[in-house]
């Protein structure tokens, strides 16, 4: 879907700018950056605007793309040599990454060791289901068997698990 008129651009810019600057501004909490992305954000927008092809809602598309110029700033460093001072007082998005990653790790590993308690069927379907995510039906399709008894293993596993559960909440 090409943006060839000016009266079409305009009115993507009119009805989802506000929105696009509220997102942009939570996540920097700074009105200058916030605006600089949306500008350039609009400003690419109008330039490829002949050759784009948008091929989901204009409003997925410009939310996806808010938030890879907004990851952009954070990786090359911008705000950062911009704006210390709120590196200072709300933390480095670095820093709180990496920590973030050090304690998920650690975790995972904590729930790995109280996982080998579990019976090995319950244990697997346990991780499965709460580690890589898969579906009940996913699980089934893995294990060749019914989904109720996916659910029973995942529902005795629970019982067994009460000091792994309460280590996650």
């Amino acid at each position: 879907m090409p943006i060839q008129k000016p009266d079409g651009f305009e009115a993507i810019f009119t009805l989802y700018r506000e929105a696009l600057y509220q997102y942009t501004f939570r996540i920097l909490l700074n009105d200058a950056d916030a605006q600089d992305i949306i500008q350039e954000l609009f400003t690419d927008l109008w330039e490829k605007r002949g050759s784009l092809q948008i091929h989901t809602h204009i409003r997925i598309y410009l939310f996806n793309a808010v938030r890879k110029l907004i990851l952009r700033k954070f990786r090359d460093g911008e705000l950062k040599e911009k704006h210390p001072e709120m590196f200072v007082l709300n933390g480095d998005p670095y820093y709180e990454l990496t920590l973030s990653t050090i304690i998920h790790e650690n975790i995972l590993s904590l729930l790995q060791e109280d996982l080998q308690h579990l019976p090995e069927k319950e244990r697997q379907v346990f991780t499965w289901y709460h580690i890589d995510e898969l579906s009940i039906r996913e699980i089934t399709i893995r294990k060749g068997t019914t989904e109720q008894t996916v659910r029973n293993q995942l529902n005795n596993a629970y019982r067994k698990a009460q000091g792994i559960i309460s280590k996650l909440i």
